[in-house]
């Protein structure tokens, strides 16, 4: 009876160990993104994500491109990118291929980095007019 208990305790580490990085990474991930001044319009990838400070919720599977506007301010824009997590490597530990298969198509074995952008803007350069003679 023990025997069978550590068996069934060992096979369900593995199967909650299998895709552990979509079980424990999930497949979006929180990025803090905060500018001085605030109030700026934030874009991610082309779409509207309000202003800041916020914090959006964006998709691990790809890198992202973050832009900030604010009117008399040049706008700046960064580039999130993803890395493997440590999380997927747990499959590789525990030898679960369709744990790894799993967290691949997922997008979920990615961490964005950074994980928080904080963006001082510079005040846009004033060009004064020509005068003409």
């Amino acid at each position: 009876m023990r025997r069978l208990l550590i068996i069934m305790i060992t096979i369900g580490f593995g199967v909650f160990l299998s895709a552990c990085s979509t079980v424990l990474n999930t497949t979006t991930q929180d990025v803090e993104l905060k500018t001085t001044p605030p109030n700026a319009k934030i874009t991610v990838d082309g779409k509207k994500f309000g202003t800041s400070p916020q914090t959006v919720n964006i998709d691990r599977g790809s890198n992202h491109v973050i832009k900030f506007e604010l009117e008399g301010y040049e706008s700046y824009e960064t580039q999130l990118t993803r890395k493997i997590s440590f999380w997927f490597w747990g499959n590789a530990l525990n030898g679960f291929i369709p744990g790894m298969i799993i967290d691949m198509f997922s997008g979920s074995m990615y961490n964005l980095l950074p994980e928080a952008v904080n963006v001082e803007l510079v005040p846009a350069k004033v060009v004064a007019p020509v005068k003409k003679k």
